[in-house]
């Protein structure tokens, strides 16, 4: 299987390919697989005949930790890329910074930061299982969630660094931080009234994200030709904006916006669905 990939793609790159659960494909496909297994066939038959656990208190120790550290990644990568700016040659075109060591460690070691973040999510996943909540696991959550570690894992083991990609770090964690302190909100109170209107704004927030990695990533294709970074990883990043656009627009429309018989809008307060 590694030699495939490095057929398809290229070399592992020296450094980040030692790090745990890089490298070798066979433990995060391995996981994958098993996830897949779990929250799809073993978890709801395991669940079928028995009542929802009450797993509320690690629920909020999950949400108040996943908030501490998407914020911290976040200031991570924001306030390195500020202080050293000087050292960036082109923002519009991020790739390896050789002649700056502070920011290839935080691009090395920030994506594999980021990409084990992925990975534990998967747990969140298991949870909507163990509280039989089924209709959170959807085909939108599932498939961001494995598409964002394989991702990940290919571009920690072979590009070896965030690059272009410290852009959707920075965006992605800090709105994972207000999503999950709505989701420790609402374990703390679940019949706290107040926290309906977050629903909606965080799915705004959620969709603002996705355009703004469309256009940054859109940018070196088409004004920046002579840039280093991979054509393959920024047509990827543009496809995946434009996948996860429609489908969170879909989202919205049904959860937030139902058009009635008379043509009015009417607003529902359904679940409000993660970005990974």
């Amino acid at each position: 299987m590694s030699q495939i990939l490095r057929n398809i793609f290229h070399e592992y790159d020296p450094i980040a390919s030692q790090l745990p659960f890089l490298g070798s494909p066979v433990p995060i496909l391995t996981l994958t697989l098993c996830y897949l297994a779990f929250v799809l066939i073993i978890g709801p038959v395991f669940m079928r005949n028995r009542k929802p656990f009450n797993i509320k208190s690690v629920i909020l120790v999950y949400n108040f930790l996943q908030v501490i550290v998407n914020c911290w990644l976040s200031y991570v990568f924001v306030a390195t890329f500020y202080t050293h700016r000087a050292e960036v040659p082109d923002f519009g075109c991020l790739t390896k910074f050789q002649h700056s060591p502070k920011l290839e460690k935080l691009n090395v070691y920030g994506v594999y930061a980021f990409y084990m973040l992925k990975v534990i999510d998967y747990i969140e996943t298991v949870f909507f299982v163990l509280r039989k909540s089924f209709k959170q696991v959807s085909f939108l959550h599932v498939y961001h969630h494995i598409m964002m570690s394989l991702f990940l894992y290919y571009l920690g083991t072979y590009y070896g660094s965030a690059g272009q990609y410290a852009s959707v770090v920075a965006l992605n964690c800090a709105v994972h931080a207000f999503m999950y302190t709505y989701y420790f909100v609402s374990a703390l109170q679940p019949n706290m009234k107040l926290g309906l209107w977050w629903k909606k704004y965080i799915t705004i927030l959620q969709l603002s994200h996705f355009v703004l990695v469309l256009f940054h990533h859109s940018y070196p294709l088409l004004f920046r030709p002579k840039c280093d970074f991979p054509k393959g990883l920024l047509w990827f990043a543009v496809c995946q904006a434009l996948i996860m656009l429609w489908l969170f627009g879909n989202f919205y429309r049904r959860t937030y916006m139902r058009v009635g018989q008379t043509g009015g809008v009417v607003k529902n307060g359904g679940k409000s669905v993660k970005n990974n």
